[in-house]
């Protein structure tokens, strides 16, 4: 009776553990998965013809926002984000697909560019 109850004890113990470890394991391959996701998103966009960019708020009344963009050096000028973002809820971080303009520039710190594709970005 003794031995029975020696090896109940101890498949008990071995089946608590296991389920121990693989929530653990469950956790982190969510984190990992989002992590690869992420990266994913980013190389299909590249691919796509996108490209980084954060849109900040100039003090300038002539140009209301500047795109900068991480492949350029230059500051852009959209002239036609809020044909967009209709809500008003322009976001920072963004994928964008633009074109340069032969116009003269409503603001001296950035080129006008016209937005052919623009996307919300996450971090």
């Amino acid at each position: 009776m003794k031995i029975m109850l020696k090896i109940a004890y101890l498949f008990t113990m071995l089946s608590l553990y296991t389920c121990a470890t693989t929530k653990e394991t469950k956790t982190t391959n969510t984190a990992e998965a989002k992590a690869d996701v992420q990266q994913i998103d980013e190389k299909e966009m590249i691919e796509k013809g996108f490209s980084k960019g954060t849109i900040t708020i100039s003090k300038s009344k002539d140009c209301p926002y500047i795109l900068t963009v991480e492949e350029y050096q230059d500051k852009l000028d959209p002239i036609n984000l809020s044909e967009f973002f209709k809500d008003g809820q322009i976001p920072e971080q963004v994928w964008v697909k633009f074109s340069s303009l032969r116009m003269p520039s409503r603001c001296s710190e950035a080129r006008p560019v016209s937005i052919n594709e623009i996307n919300k970005r996450s971090k």
